[in-house]
């Protein structure tokens, strides 16, 4: 017991040397902890930027249009196959077996789209608008109009005429706006050429480049009537209510759908029905969202590092200006290693300060910018585009309480590596020398 107090006793007073001597030159110490606290308020900026940048790029890729599962054919997948589609009652059948989930259907089509003087190719994409509200959020992204896809009104002929919506850049290239009229031609399933007359009703917000230069969006009973297609659907998005199981709800979808293909055999040259999951569906994203951590250490090795510098020269400038005050302690005999670990607690002590004040500092600033992002609107209203994703013109901030401490780990472990240089230099003093 008594040998644990004089350790405990001895270590206290290494600690409090160590603090005194840290503030011998208070202006050089000050400016220290400003440089390693300034490099950890950068990194906990950055990684919360980056956390919600990767958050946001997995918000969209799942909510917006995604969905979390997608399942389609293996020759749509491959060769977007116009007979490549799955029958209606395996959407019947996924319904009732999944309550939890939500489904929509989608066909896709390709077509040639007139207005006036001005003609362009477009992609078709035919959705449920219930069910694609309650799957994913396109419908909400809206810049002009309102997305209804009922009947507008009827032809002179008595054919109706369907409400439909189409992508940003295709308005703008075509000068449409909601109201204007669009003449879809197209070739129909059963090889006749398909044709009608459709009321632009809204103009959608950028969601994908290709989308907002070609896409148009109709409901599936207008598609049906315009393409004689009826058997059954592309493409079904899935959306689950606990993302953290989206690998076991693959598997058990995949096992259903085995089950189903053998009740109900399904002609062979469509190939097989595939589930994919968003990762899948988006390895661009996907490799960002892991690629996201490495660049956070990668990043904040080269901050830290450079802001250690400052550290390792205050440190050999106290040990430089202390040389002869190091040479009496060891000459009345000090042991090297007590001095030592004076010398790695006053690093120590100031990378604690320097974490406490650059936490702190970050954190508050993170939380302010978290509240509302930073809004770029007024420099791109229509967003940005990254990695084939179009962002909303805010970025999104969002701290993670883990960040915060991996960061601190991380200034200390380099602070200490640092502060081994100037500490092996003094404990190689020869009292001799440095005494004459």
């Amino acid at each position: 017991m008594p040998v644990q107090t004089a350790n405990s006793s001895s270590l206290s007073m290494l600690l409090f040397m160590a603090w005194r001597n840290l503030w011998r030159n208070p202006v050089r110490s000050l400016l220290t902890v400003s440089a390693l606290a300034g490099g950890l308020i950068m990194i906990i900026l950055y990684s919360a930027l980056l956390t919600g940048m990767t958050r946001q790029m997995s918000q969209h890729a799942t909510e917006i249009s995604t969905g979390h599962l997608q399942l389609q054919r293996q020759a749509f997948i491959d060769d977007r196959d116009l007979y490549a589609t799955l029958p209606w009652p395996y959407l019947q059948q996924l319904e009732a077996r999944h309550p939890e989930m939500h489904f929509a259907p989608r066909l896709y089509a390709a077509g040639l789209a007139s207005a006036e003087n001005t003609s362009t190719g477009v992609m078709i994409k035919a959705i449920d608008p219930l069910r694609e509200r309650q799957t994913t959020r396109m419908l909400e992204h809206i810049r002009q109009g309102k997305a209804d896809f009922a009947i507008a009104d009827h032809t002179a002929s008595g054919l109706p005429r369907y409400n439909l919506v189409i992508g940003a850049q295709l308005a703008k290239n075509m000068q449409l706006t909601p109201g204007s009229e669009l003449i879809l031609v197209t070739q129909a399933a059963d090889g006749s050429i398909g044709n009608a007359l459709f009321r632009v009703a809204a103009i959608l917000k950028p969601l994908e480049p290709n989308f907002d230069r070609m896409g148009v969006l109709m409901s599936i009973e207008a598609f049906q009537q315009l393409m004689y297609l009826e058997d059954g659907f592309h493409e079904l998005a899935i959306k689950l209510e606990i993302i953290d199981q989206l690998d076991s709800a693959q598997v058990t979808l995949i096992q259903q759908l085995a089950a189903f293909t053998h009740e109900q055999p399904l002609e062979p040259l469509g190939g097989d029905p595939i589930i994919r999951n968003w990762r899948q569906l988006n390895p661009a994203v996907s490799e960002m969202l892991e690629l996201s951590q490495t660049m956070m250490l990668f990043v904040g090795l080269i901050v830290i590092s450079l802001a250690s510098m400052g550290m390792l020269n205050t440190m050999l400038m106290a040990v430089h200006e202390r040389t002869h005050e190091f040479g009496i302690l060891l000459a009345i005999g000090m042991k090297r290693r007590i001095l030592l670990a004076m010398v790695l607690f006053e690093s120590f002590l100031l990378a604690l300060v320097s974490a406490a004040l650059g936490s702190a500092v970050g954190s508050l600033m993170t939380v302010y910018l978290e509240r509302d992002g930073i809004d770029l609107s007024h420099y791109m209203p229509d967003g940005y585009d990254w990695a084939g994703v179009v962002f909303e013109p805010v970025m999104q901030i969002y701290l993670e309480p883990t960040h915060v401490l991996h960061a601190c780990g991380l200034m200390m472990t380099v602070t200490l590596l640092t502060a081994l240089i100037p500490a092996w230099r003094m404990a190689r003093l020869n009292p001799a020398e440095v005494m004459r």
